[in-house]
């Protein structure tokens, strides 16, 4: 009797220390998703094969150099808060139901051979050649304690060390520190903004549709502003136009006359990027459209529901949205290591596109010290396919990029401006009307990132043209 109460003792306690050892495990395996062996500074790692390449950002430059990188040399992993690409022109066209979300978005983990992290960058060590990481998404473990906003409160940041690092962080909407934008406008500059801005549109013809409403008031909730006259602005106005004399005139009969389109700007045309005789011919089409062009004004604030502009006063409108430049993203400004333009505060690199060894920064996030290239896709893009050679040691393969200067080649600007109308820029030619309208849907048809896209955007183009657009609101 005595022997087996011994034994049952000890069973009985063998049984408490696995326990004890599995609940240490699962802790520790817990924490571990968080700090795991890459917060190891280069130095202190075991020996690699390859270098690590780190890319921060999802963007142009970010996906450029991703498709054109030999990934095969280094061990690449991508960094951002966003897993996929944006086709940034084609989001007017998504806001206004043109175009499926979709289309305009290629997933990041479509490369195979990356890893990659959803994350947001706090830091960066170019001393240790580490980066601060903060995930972009709550914790997935269920908290024990409701209340608290960590139950692993050491665990939420962590180090990713790099051998190489490629910044292309893009950049935010410019606001001019004008009261009240960030709370009361809308922005399009990603895959989300479209998709409340088509879900804004569809709720003020809703909320103007019930009969308890005066004329006044359903004339300020469809009264459509656009502050900002370049060309995602003029884009999205031309757009918005096409909606509104199409699908929307056919759905809510009684109160599209209520509505009107408006752009606002402080100088004194739209579309300056533009040859002046293009610009010319945007503001005739718009004004034949009835969208009302306001020049040389200047905002002074951004109520709900109302435009502060001077000299005109206060603009009741029921959207607006703010397209008036960008400027540095919050990364940007708190990296005190790394030289910055004293005007726009973004970093300054060499015409290698780096500021040190190893450490390179492209997109909207940096500009070329002592030259002066416009923040758009296309430098993007170029500044990415460029690098993606200089990485792989194939500049001398390359008779047009025999060194590792980089040497922008200008492609032209275009614009649509609705209606089966657009406008082309280029060095070589000059076109508007139907055959622009033809050429913009085709190249960014073309520059699409997957042949999958490049044949969602024309079948979806295709299908709404003979059915409309699909304007379900959820």
């Amino acid at each position: 009797m005595g022997s087996r109460c011994f034994v049952s003792l000890r069973s009985t306690k063998r049984i408490q220390d696995i326990h004890a050892l599995s609940t240490r495990r699962i802790h520790a395996s817990n924490t571990a998703q968080f700090a795991t062996p890459l917060d190891q500074p280069v130095s202190t790692q075991a020996k690699k094969s390859k270098e690590r390449l780190v890319i921060l950002g999802s963007g142009w430059g970010a996906m450029s150099l991703l498709k054109g990188l030999d990934q095969t040399r280094y061990e690449v992993m991508v960094v951002s808060p966003n897993t996929y690409f944006a086709m940034t022109p084609l989001l007017a066209q998504a806001a206004t139901g043109s175009l499926e979300l979709r289309t305009t978005m290629e997933p990041v983990r479509g490369n195979h051979n990356i890893h990659f992290y959803h994350a947001w960058t706090e830091k960066i060590d170019l001393e240790k050649k580490t980066l601060t990481l903060m995930p972009a998404y709550p914790p997935v473990f269920r908290q024990k304690d409701p209340t608290s906003t960590n139950h692993y409160p050491n665990a939420r940041e962590y180090s990713l060390s790099f051998d190489k690092l490629v910044i292309s962080v893009g950049a935010y909407n410019r606001t001019f520190s004008t009261p009240g934008v960030r709370e009361n406008a809308w922005f399009l500059k990603d895959v989300q903004n479209a998709r409340a801005i088509r879900w804004r549109i569809l709720e003020c013809f809703e909320q103007a549709d019930h009969p308890n409403l005066t004329d006044d008031q359903r004339k300020a909730l469809l009264n459509f502003i656009v502050v900002g006259g370049g060309p995602t602005g003029s884009e999205f106005a031309a757009e918005l136009h096409d909606l509104l004399s199409s699908d929307l005139k056919r759905l809510f009969p009684d109160i599209v006359k209520f509505a009107s389109i408006s752009i606002v700007d402080a100088s004194a045309g739209i579309l300056n990027n533009f040859d002046a005789s293009l610009a010319t011919y945007a503001r005739e089409k718009f004004a034949r459209d009835g969208i009302n062009v306001m020049l040389n004004r200047k905002v002074k604030a951004v109520e709900r529901g109302n435009l502060v502009v001077e000299p005109d006063g206060e603009i009741p409108f029921g959207l607006l949205v703010w397209s008036t430049g960008i400027c540095a993203s919050p990364l940007v400004k708190r990296t005190n290591s790394i030289a910055k333009d004293d005007g726009n505060s973004f970093f300054l690199t060499d015409d290698h596109l780096r500021f040190v060894e190893d450490v390179y920064a492209i997109g909207d996030c940096a500009q070329i010290q002592g030259k002066f290239l416009p923040a758009t896709a296309q430098v993007a893009s170029q500044k990415g396919k460029h690098l993606a050679h200089v990485l792989n040691g194939k500049m001398g393969e390359d008779p047009e990029a025999d060194e590792k200067v980089f040497k922008h080649r200008d492609m032209g600007s275009m614009a649509s401006l609705g209606s089966g109308s657009a406008i082309v820029d280029s060095p070589n030619a000059k076109a508007q009307g139907r055959i622009a309208w033809v050429i913009w849907r085709s190249a960014y048809t073309y520059m699409s990132l997957s042949w999958r896209n490049r044949l969602l955007v024309p079948f979806f183009w295709t299908i709404n043209r003979l059915f409309g657009r699909d304007l379900t609101r959820f």
